[in-house]
């Protein structure tokens, strides 16, 4: 399986991340670079409150970042490189050079954001090559470059991992010509949060559980696709993201890492419906939702009431949490 790691590999790339060193540019500063100015909204007129903005503007191996806020630009400018390693070697996967460039915009201020972008929250796009109406997978179309738009009002670790995992994912897939599903990248991306946004997203869960409102099972979660997922209401999607987030953490804590990667590969080469049977040893979906319900009750008692440790909660690669 492709999707495999010895834990003696996943040792190795722990010590090459501890120890590598990236090759990035330093830090230039730059008034309104040219990459801003092809991202900004088709209706947005450049104000005299952007026009004498410095940004911090730096290339390395996969990304070029251009960043308003001088404190989060050091942070990134340091670290950006390890936390894509990081991304990757937690869920076991092995970390790979992009294959085209990977932008982050970052701006601090909401409101100034909005204005340029027309959107309120930080965004992903996976730019990529039209292969034709014959395509059935995003793999399939090579991608172009990535372009992650980023609100970073807050700490660089609440605000970086979530948008890169969906880059890095879409990558994997290319990569290795398999197609992620999309109950996975949100998943694996949210809990590649921090631990307080991780309890946080399980907190707001817990009465959602516990007083038996609708959540989505298995073939609302499996039958999701981004297409589907960005038109949805911000409640739905949100619910959709405590689901998501339970069924990968459910997965990848009671199953295992290996068990997790064969159904991650077994759903991209069939079905997320027939890795059920064929990888877990469900009778299908009604089985496995049985399952899935009684762990969701479990853990969101467990999560009211502060039994569940930290180290549940957080992913790690395996022979550290398994």
């Amino acid at each position: 399986m492709r999707f495999l790691l010895t834990i003696t590999i996943l040792f190795s790339l722990a010590v090459v991340a501890n120890g590598q060193s990236f090759s990035t540019e330093p830090i230039r500063k730059v008034t309104l670079p040219l990459e801003v100015r092809q991202e900004l909204s088709a209706s947005y007129e450049i104000p005299d409150e952007i026009k004498g903005k410095v940004w911090n503007r730096w290339t390395s191996e996969n990304f070029t970042v251009l960043s308003l806020n001088d404190t989060q630009a050091q942070y990134l400018h340091k670290h950006l490189e390890l936390v894509k390693v990081w991304v990757f070697s937690r869920w076991g996967l092995y970390d790979m050079p992009f294959s085209a460039e990977c932008k982050l915009i970052c701006v601090d201020d909401p409101e100034l954001y909005e204005k340029m972008f027309k959107i309120n929250s930080t965004q992903v796009e996976i730019r990529r090559q039209n292969s034709g109406p014959d395509s059935q997978n995003d793999w399939e179309n090579k991608i172009e470059e990535s372009v992650i738009f980023v609100l970073i009002n807050d700490d660089p670790s609440r605000t970086i991992p979530l948008p890169l995992t969906e880059v890095c994912l879409a990558e994997f897939a290319r990569n290795y010509q398999q197609q992620f599903p999309w109950w996975a990248v949100r998943g694996m991306s949210l809990l590649n949060g921090s631990l307080d946004q991780i309890r946080s997203n399980f907190n707001e869960f817990v009465p959602v559980v516990t007083q038996n409102r609708n959540v989505y099972f298995t073939k609302g979660l499996f039958n999701m696709t981004k297409d589907k997922y960005v038109v949805l209401d911000e409640a739905h999607k949100h619910l959709y993201d405590q689901c998501a987030m339970t069924l990968c953490l459910m997965l990848r804590k009671e199953f295992g890492q290996n068990l997790f990667h064969k159904f991650l590969n077994k759903s991209s080469i069939v079905s997320s419906d027939d890795a059920l049977v064929d990888v877990l040893g469900f009778q299908g979906n009604d089985d496995f939702d049985r399952t899935f319900r009684r762990y969701m009750i479990d853990l969101m008692n467990d999560v009211k009431n502060n039994k569940t440790p930290n180290s549940y909660l957080q992913i790690q690669e395996a022979g550290l949490d398994d």
